[in-house]
């Protein structure tokens, strides 16, 4: 190598290094202002946040269904003292069957 490819090179290398060290010392100050563990956790909040508010507006164009569906739930989870209330009011007296 030549003396002036030589000091090309160590040029190159030095201006290589301090880019890599203004990197290095950049990532430093940024990771003294938030540290990684809080900066996950601060990304994870947003995106949990903003799950939240697409779903209200889902909720809020669709309140109809959305009752409809508690409803039908509602009658599920009581279907059985449902079925037995309407069976005692519509099914016939021992009266009415003892008068036939």
């Amino acid at each position: 190598m030549s003396d002036e490819s030589l000091q090309e090179a160590r040029a190159r290398r030095d201006a290589a290094w301090a880019r890599f060290n203004g990197q290095k010392k950049a990532l430093q100050t940024g990771l003294a202002e938030k540290s990684i563990p809080t900066r996950i956790k601060e990304a994870a909040m947003d995106r949990v946040m903003d799950t939240v508010d697409e779903a209200k507006a889902v909720a809020k164009d669709n309140i109809p269904v959305i009752g409809g569906t508690l409803a039908l739930l509602t009658a599920w989870f009581f279907r059985r003292p449902l079925i037995n209330l309407i069976r005692n009011r519509f099914a016939p007296s021992e009266a009415d069957e003892d008068v036939t």
